[in-house]
Formats: structure tokens, sequence, C-alpha cells
């Protein structure tokens, strides 16, 4: 609505003039009428109302002390308003005027509804800073000078502090939301900081004194929080931190001190300052004691507190830590580092007894990281120093990690289970980060730790659980060769009793699949691992984890499995066999089986197959005839999901390379597998499950679940046989074309571009990859436009599939069948979808188009048609008719336009641009000429493109020099 249209009234509410009565109801409607109708009505009237030139009176005569607060807020929150973002509406002549009335006001309120006195400071914070230092100098020394001065009887001294510091707190606070041009802000900014020390007097003088009542305490601490953000030098703040760290010892101010300190040492500029920095660590070593009770005494809060504070010191000074560790400060160090040790082990179990010892990992890493980045002389002496720290974190995570007793475990919630899991998850990246520094000797600690615990009489499960999830853990992080402790550890896991409890079988099957990378340079160890994990597969509970593990070791080591192979798929078959697994789970033993089998010759591998796949097939043969349910569904979907996942896996054309990853430079040699000369196991199976699908999509060729799940299966075989799917193209291509006939969906396309990027060149195949394509085409147009919002998703599958054939097979769509003018549109339609990934599918299409549109006339022809459509499109979409993340995707259509098509873009771009018909309001006439000029100066210059579209959008939009648009 414009300013100076009148304000419509609400349903239900007086005349379309806006009166004090009038909004007095709508308040009240918007706050105690139950009909959520009327309360949208009021509160969409308001809304209006606020931003009204009327509002600049009706605002003053809502804030007086007979109005109910809700009213008063309102009058209160409209001065906010309309002096941060209507300021241009008033006069210069009236600033005086508006100053004088804030003050009245804010003195009128001091002692009323804070929540007023509050919206009040913001409107005056708001008028600071859209005058000093131009119209009002020494802005902040002006007011102080106010409040202090005021002579008004019916307030205290305390009142006066109160509206003095809730005005000096909002002040910077205001600074970093409101928007003010580029070109004023670092003039207001250096006001701000030239007002620090007069703020800074005024928070000390009262925080200073014996008897500042514990409100105005609060509101100095909060004052100082916020004048830090300021970033101003922390030199000058050194008696306020003084003082903040004696104010520890008063509970009643502990938290907001701490919240200030935080704010203090986490400021950007702060290591600047290292002599600020390690005063404020020995004033806090001073409360040790403090700490030391509080821990006893199990007072969390303080606890809780002293470590943020802690750990943000350390997170963000920790080159402080470093240099110190060897020089004068180096017992402050020590006693800095037992204290955040002593987070970690903080007796209970996370999160139900504390939630404290999470807060420290994170500093962990910083430390870590900060010594790995030291030059060589300084990184022994930070090793030798900080090492021992390292070990003591690790023996207490490992206590901090472990499960509780079954029966309080049963106790807890599933939040807390979840919080737990998670909190778990942390220590685990913080042992892989403990690893990068200490190394194999942290695997032999580990070792020495849990032999203890496996060979004690009294043995519990969750000490071994915890060092297990810490070998774990390293072993996810990667990067471990030569460790003679680890071959040691296989061989412990057999003196392990398993059984105790699912936890403990589970962690230690994860930690055989971590170590997946390990045992491809050390098979000598699978011959302890294998009978583990084939164990595992057929235990219902544990089949997840145990295969899981399973192929990540046979993926890693896949050429070692062969002397395991037969133990492995007897152990596949019996547990696909059993028909207790999770669809997960039996899909993930289909992958193993193809992994496997693909370590042994032809004949085995297909004796095999013949008694593994003829089960599976079977069972979904008979799933597929009977009637369709959810449950049959699900069948259907798992069995060909498991047919899929072994078409993927079995492939004994690949090749195996041997070599040190570690060693880039290193020589590196390649093994065939044993059956690699014959033919593809997978062709030879293809035709046995090919009339199953048939029969399949007889009855489930509407079932959108199915027909992916089918067309995975298809895609996977094709990708593992590549050009040897010849011979099953044709039975392929007809089966697509059957599927997207009836319904269109993206998986059958995904399917097809498979087909056309391997088959695309091929002569012979030519006419039925080209028939195809046609049916494809044809079948699509039918969607375009009317039905194309229905159809996202194969609009956007369509043209990533015509992006990939422009770029590797052209000639398949400048087909004579094919109208180009069609898939053009289509593209254009894309444009315009709310979807981003569906609007960045099409933009990627028409580079592919225009990239190749000089190689053939037919492409080149259909652009000249169609060009200018395109970039109006593109034109309205960079000027607000999309997402401004999708923005860039424009550039670079409007990037390959200027390059491949000079000329003729040159003239569409002029042409639009000056034309009254495309609607850019809130661009001038001078800066649609200049971002042409600056489009097609910068033809080659692809970032400048980008720019010049991005600041264009940005000025359309009229977001242009706001820090929102940053």
């Amino acid at each position: 609505m414009a300013v100076n249209e009148p304000v419509p009234a609400p349903v239900g509410l007086a005349s379309p003039s806006i009166t004090e009565k009038d909004i007095e109801e709508a308040i009240l409607k918007l706050y105690y009428d139950p009909n959520p109708a009327i309360k949208d009505a009021a509160q969409r009237w308001l809304f209006s109302v606020q931003r009204s030139p009327q509002a600049w009176q009706f605002a003053w005569d809502l804030l007086v002390p007979n109005k109910c607060p809700e009213v008063q807020f309102f009058g209160a929150s409209a001065l906010c308003l309309k002096i941060s973002k209507f300021w241009n509406e008033l006069p210069p002549d009236q600033y005086d005027n508006l100053r004088e009335k804030l003050f009245e006001k804010i003195f009128l309120f001091t002692a009323a509804e804070r929540i007023v006195l509050r919206r009040l400071c913001v409107a005056l914070s708001s008028f600071t800073l859209n005058t000093a230092p131009e119209v009002w100098p020494d802005a902040i020394s002006g007011c102080i000078d106010t409040f202090q001065q005021v002579n008004s009887s019916s307030l205290d001294e305390v009142q006066k502090c109160t509206a003095l510091l809730e005005f000096l707190t909002v002040l910077p606070e205001e600074f970093h939301s409101i928007h003010l041009p580029q070109s004023r802000r670092p003039a207001v900014r250096a006001e701000l900081q030239k007002g620090f020390q007069k703020v800074m007097s005024v928070v000390q003088s009262l925080l200073g004194q014996v008897n500042t009542p514990s409100d105005i305490q609060h509101l100095s601490l909060r004052c100082v929080a916020s004048w830090v953000k300021m970033d101003v030098p922390l030199s000058e703040m050194q008696p306020v931190i003084d003082r903040l760290c004696q104010l520890l010892q008063n509970q009643d101010v502990f938290d907001i001190c701490i919240e200030a300190l935080i704010e203090i040492i986490s400021q950007p500029s702060a290591n600047k300052y290292p002599l600020t920095i390690q005063k404020l660590l020995n004033h806090v070593l001073q409360r040790k004691e403090m700490l030391h009770n509080a821990v006893e005494n199990r007072d969390m809060d303080i606890v809780e507190g002293f470590c943020r504070l802690l750990v943000s010191l350390g997170e963000s000074h920790s080159k402080i830590l470093l240099a110190e560790c060897e020089g004068p400060g180096q017992q402050a160090v020590v006693e800095y580092m037992k204290l955040i040790v002593g987070f970690s082990v903080i007796s209970g179990h996370y999160p139900v007894d504390e939630t404290i010892s999470s807060i420290p990992l994170i500093f962990w890493y910083t430390l870590q990281d900060e010594i790995l980045s030291c030059d060589k002389e300084h990184f022994v002496k930070a090793v030798q120093f900080f090492v021992p720290f390292f070990y003591e974190l690790i023996e207490a995570l490992l206590v901090k990690a472990q499960y509780p007793s079954d029966k309080e475990y049963a106790s807890w919630t599933l939040e807390e289970k979840e919080q737990f899991r998670c909190y778990r998850q942390d220590i685990s990246d913080t042992f892989m980060n403990c690893f990068s520094l200490l190394h194999e000797p942290l695997l032999n600690h580990l070792y020495t730790i849990l032999m203890r615990i496996v060979q004690s009489s009294d043995t519990q499960w969750q000490p071994v659980e915890s060092c297990l999830f810490a070998f774990q853990s390293v072993a996810e992080g990667g990067n471990i060769r030569e460790c003679p402790c680890l071959n040691d550890l296989f061989r412990l896991l057999g003196q392990v009793d398993m059984s105790q409890t699912h936890e403990l079988s589970a962690t230690s099957l994860n930690m055989l699949g971590a170590f997946s990378e390990w045992l491809c340079y050390n098979s000598d160890s699978l011959e302890s691992v294998i009978p583990l994990l084939v164990h595992g597969l057929n235990e219902p509970s544990l089949c997840g984890p145990a295969s899981m593990a399973l192929k990540a070791i046979a993926s890693e080591c896949l050429f070692e499995m062969a002397p395991f192979a037969e133990t492995i798929l007897s152990s596949c078959q019996q547990a696909l066999a059993s028909n207790t697994m999770k669809s997960k789970d039996s899909i993930r033993v289909m992958s193993i089986v193809g992994l496997v089998l693909s370590t042994m010759e032809l004949q085995d591998i297909m004796s095999y197959l013949e008694a593994i796949l003829k089960p599976q097939l079977e069972a979904l043969e008979a799933a597929g005839k009977e009637q369709p349910s959810p449950s049959n569904k699900s069948t259907i979907v798992t069995k060909l999901n498991m047919l899929a996942f072994l078409c993927h896996s079995l492939d004994v054309k690949r090749d195996i390379a041997f070599g040190d990853d570690l060693d880039p430079e290193g020589e590196t040699t390649t093994v065939s597998l044993p059956a690699a000369n014959g033919p593809q196991p997978v062709l030879l199976i293809l035709p046995s499950i090919l009339p199953v699908l048939e029969q399949l999509l007889r009855v489930w060729i509407q079932d959108t679940g199915v027909v992916e799940a089918v067309c995975m299966l298809l895609q996977r075989s094709s990708r593992t046989l590549l050009d040897d799917f010849k011979p099953m193209s044709s039975h392929l291509c007809h089966l697509i074309g059957q599927i997207y006939s009836t319904i269109p969906q993206t998986s059958a396309l995904e399917l097809a571009e498979q087909i056309f990027m391997l088959f695309g060149s091929d002569e012979d195949m030519k006419p039925l990859i080209s028939g195809l394509l046609v049916q494809l085409c044809s079948k699509t147009f039918t969607l375009v436009p009317q039905g194309a919002h229905d159809h996202t998703d194969v609009i956007e599958g369509f043209l990533t599939m015509c992006k990939s054939i422009l770029r590797k097979q052209t000639l398949l769509l400048v087909h004579e069948q094919i109208q180009l003018s069609s898939v053009f549109e289509c593209g254009l339609i894309g444009i315009t979808m709310p979807e981003d990934h569906t609007i960045k599918s099409s933009c990627a299409f028409f580079v592919a188009w225009i990239s190749n549109s000089d190689k053939h006339s037919s492409l080149q022809q259909c652009l000249q048609q169609h060009g200018k459509s395109l970039l109006e499109l593109v034109l309205k979409a960079i000027s607000g008719a999309v997402p401004r993340k999708a923005v860039e995707n424009m550039g670079d259509v409007m990037y390959a336009m200027v390059k491949e098509s000079f000329s003729t873009f040159s003239g569409w771009i002029t042409e639009l641009l000056s034309s009254p018909h495309l609607e850019l309001p809130l661009v001038t006439k001078d800066q649609r000429i200049n971002f042409a000029r600056l489009i097609l100066r910068n033809k080659v210059n692809k970032r400048q493109v980008q720019d010049a579209v991005r600041e264009f959008s940005l000025m359309c939009r009229g977001l242009h020099g706001m820090e929102y648009a940053q």
C-alpha cells in the first residue's frame, strides 16, 4: 500500500479514516479476540497503519499513561518503525522537536512498563543513528548528559539509570540492524566509538559502587556486552574487565558477567591484545576455588559458566596458549589445561546427569589444529607440552563414552538416548582429531587399556565397548598404515564375550568395517576378521552392522576375498534364505554376494548365481502375480533393489589397482580378476530377469515406486556392462518407451539418457536410439504448457537428458522428426517453474544449446527464432521472478548468449531494456543502459558478467547497497 493512500479498516472496525479509537479497538482484537479471522484482519490493518504518514502523529496520542500497555507498546513500535524505515518522510526542521518529544516520553514511561520504555529507547537510538554526527554532533555525550541532568520530581536515581542504560544498551544493537546508507555507516561507527569511553565511565561508576541495586548491575553488564560488539580496543576495557572478574563472586550477576566476558574475548580484534587476554586468564584462574566448590556441590550453572568462558578463551586465543606454554605464563597454561580436562571428567552420564562435558570438545580440535600449523621448532615444544593433556583427555572420554547400566539405559527417554548418540559422535570426532596429532602411539595406548580391561576378572561390557568405539573412530579418519598392535587387536576380539549385549557386538563389527582400508594392506588379519563378520550375518540383530562392515571390507580388499569366498557366500545364502533380514540389510548382502562372486571363475560364479538368484526371482515373480497391496509392493521393490545392487557389484572386468594412497608418486600395479576374459555374468543373467520385469510392469506400470526400482535395476546393469549391454538394448528401448508413454517419470528419462550416452554414436543403433528419443520428446510435448506445473520433475528430467545429449550426442536431437522449437519451449517453461533445481536444470540446458548452436544450423535457427523470448524471461528472472540464489544460473545463460551470439544478443538486450513493456520500476533508464553496456563489454569475462547480473538484480529488487544483500 502506498503511504499516500487511505488505510482501509478491517472488518468489524470503524471508518476508513484512522482514528485513535479504531487503533485501540484493533489492538484489543489482535490480543484478545478468540476469532482467528478477526485477529488476522486486525493484524494486517495495524501493519498498514504503522506504515502510513499519519503514524507520525497518532503514535504520540497512544503514548499516554492512561492507555493500556498494549496500546502504548503499539505507539512506541510505530515510532520505531517510522524513524528507522521512513526517516525520509520527516522534514529536517522537525528533527529537534522529535528529539525533545522522545526524551519527554522516555522520562514519562521510565517508571511504567519496561517493554514500552525499551521500544522508546530503540526509537531514540534510531534517531541518534540517523542524525549523528552531521545533524547531532557528540550525540552520545549529549544523550548521557540529558539523562543524568533531567530535573523531574517523579524520577529517582534508579529510574534515571534504568532509562539511560536501556538506551545505551540498544544503541549498538540498533546500529547493527538499522538500514543506513553505506556512505554514512563509517561516520556513524566512528561517532559511536568516540563515545565509548563516556559510556564505559558510566558503567564503571555504577559497577564500582557497593550499594548499586542488582537490576542496575544487570543492565550495566548487558550494556557492556552490547558495546563490545562495536569492536572497541580491549586495552581500553581493562578496568571494566577487572570489575567483571571481581563480580564473578556475586551469584546474582554471575551469568551475565560470563556472557559479557565471552563477548569481550570473542571479538575478532581481541587477538591484538594478548596482554589483556593473559590478565583475564589469570583473573579467572584466581576463581579456581569457586569452581571446585561448585563441582563438589553439583552447582552445574556455575560450572557451566566457567566452562563456557574458559573454552571460549581457548578457542579464540589458542595462539596465546601456544606462545605461553614455553614462556613466563607456562604455569597459567598448565592450570588452564587441567581445568579444561576437568570439565571432561565431570561425574555422571551425559545428558541425564550432566550436560557440560560436551562443551570443551571443539576446543581440542582448535588446539590440535593450531599445534599442527606451528613451524618445526615450535611444533616439537608444543607437542612435548600439550600431548600429556591429550592423553588425559582420551582416558576421560573413554569413560564418558560408556553406556550406563542396562537398567539405567532402559529408563532413559528416546530424546535422551538420541542426545547421548550425538554426544558419542562428537567424542568420536575428537578421537579422530587426536589421532592427527598423536598418530600410532594413540592406538598402542588404546590397545594397552583394552587388553588390561579384557584380562580383568570382573570385566563389564561398557569399558570394552568404549575402547572399540575409540578404535573405530580413529579408523574412520583413515591414514593408518604400520601399527603392529592392530593385528593383536583383532586376535584379542576372540577373547571378548560378544553375547553380553547388542551394543558391544555392533560396535565391534562397525570397528572392523572402519578398518577396511587398513586390512587391504594387512590382509593377514582377515583370517581373524572374516569369521566374526559371517557369524554376525546370521544374527538378525547384528546383520546390519555385520553386512555394512563386510561390504566395506569386500570393496576395499576385493582381490583378498578369494580365499574366503565360499565361507562368505554360504553365510550370505543362509542369511537370505532365512527371510528374517530387514530390506536394507538384504540389499546390502546382495552387494556382498556380487563383490565376492567377482573374484571367482565364471563357472563357479554361475553355479552360485543359480543357487542364490533363483529363489529371489521366484519370489519376485510370485509377488508380481498377486493382487497389488502395500505389503506386496514392499516385497517387489526390495527384491528389485536386491537385484540392482547385485548387478552393480558383480563386475568381473574391473581392474584391481595396488599402490600406496599415501605415496601418489609410487608405482601402481593393476591385476585382472579371474573371469575377466569371459562374458560378464550380469549379461548372462539378464535374459532370465527381463521377462519377470515385463510381467511386473503389466500390473505395476502405474506405480512410480515399482517403476523407479525397475529402472534403477536396468540402469545399474547397463553401467556394469557398458558396451556389452548392446544385445539387450532393443529390449530395453522398448521397455523405456512403454513406461514413459504410460506415465512419464524421471527414472525412465535417466535410464534413457544412459542408453543415449552409451550407444548414441553407434551407427547400427541409430534407428533404434533415435526412435526412442522421438517417442520421449513427443510424449513430453503433450505435458506442456498446460500440465507442466503438475510434472515439474519430468520437465526437469527431460531438460537434464537433453542437456547431456546436446553436449555429447548432439546429432540425436537434430533429428528431422523432433520439433526443436517444442524442445526449446520446454526450457522456457522450466525457467518459470518455482522449484530452484528445475530452474537450474533449465539454465544448464540453454547453456548447452547456445554453446553448440554454431555447430548445427537447426539449433542456430531455433535460437534466432526464440532467443529473444529466452532473454526476456532471463531479464524478468533477474529482476525478481526467481529466488536470488537462482540469479547466478541466469548469469550463465546471459554469458553463453553474449559469447556465442554477440551480434544478435546485443540487439535483443538493447531493445528489451529500452522497452516499456519490460517492467523494472526500481531501475532507472541510465541503469538499464549501463547494465547492457557492462554485459556487452565483458563478453569474454564470465566473472564480470556474473557480477554485473548480480548487481543489476539487487537494483531491480531494491536491495542494492543494503547489508541484507551481502
